[in-house]
């Protein structure tokens, strides 16, 4: 009887745990607010310094496809870099999101996120944004003094069709 008391508990156990846990809306729009709609605008305004503020300082970023992890100041000095080099050369670049799954722990200041970003640019004399291509991305994003910020982001590119991509119950595009 013990053993099928103990194994009783355990299911419930598990079966309670296995209970998805639901992000509010409330967490979802602060996170938009500070990460994900400053992202999408530092990339349209080439502007460095708004995209390193919404990585924590200790950044933690792996690129899938080059097999790189780079962190910190260093990652944050050659992503600025990227923008500032874009804008040095007359172009222009954007950027959006569609949220696959997200999770939360317990005490709400940590949030992880999977999903697809849609990469586009143009070259000096080009007179609009071409969408490059897609990719796949996971983050991390903490809750800090200063707001919603990325401690762990990896990505790399995937076949998506635009379809596909806005298909997703969660699209950020700059203006919605």
């Amino acid at each position: 009887m013990k053993n099928s008391t103990f194994l009783l508990l355990f299911l419930m156990l598990q079966f309670l745990s296995a209970q998805k846990k639901e992000v509010s809306q409330e967490v979802l729009e602060s996170i938009k607010k500070d990460v994900w709609t400053p992202f999408m605008e530092s990339y349209a305004q080439l502007d460095a310094d708004k995209l390193k503020s919404i990585h924590d300082a200790d950044i933690f970023r792996v690129t899938i496809d080059q097999n790189s992890i780079q962190t910190g100041q260093t990652y944050l000095d050659d992503f600025g870099g990227f923008l500032d080099q874009v804008n040095t050369n007359g172009g222009g670049l954007g950027i959006a999101f569609a949220i696959v799954t997200i999770a939360i722990n317990s005490t709400g200041d940590l949030v992880y996120q999977t999903g697809y970003y849609e990469f586009s640019s143009k070259n000096k004399d080009d007179p609009n944004l071409v969408v490059r291509g897609y990719g796949q991305f996971s983050v991390g994003i903490r809750k800090t003094e200063g707001g919603w910020k990325l401690f762990i982001d990896a990505d790399k590119r995937v076949d998506l069709s635009l379809e596909e991509f806005e298909n997703q119950d969660i699209v950020y595009r700059l203006g919605n």
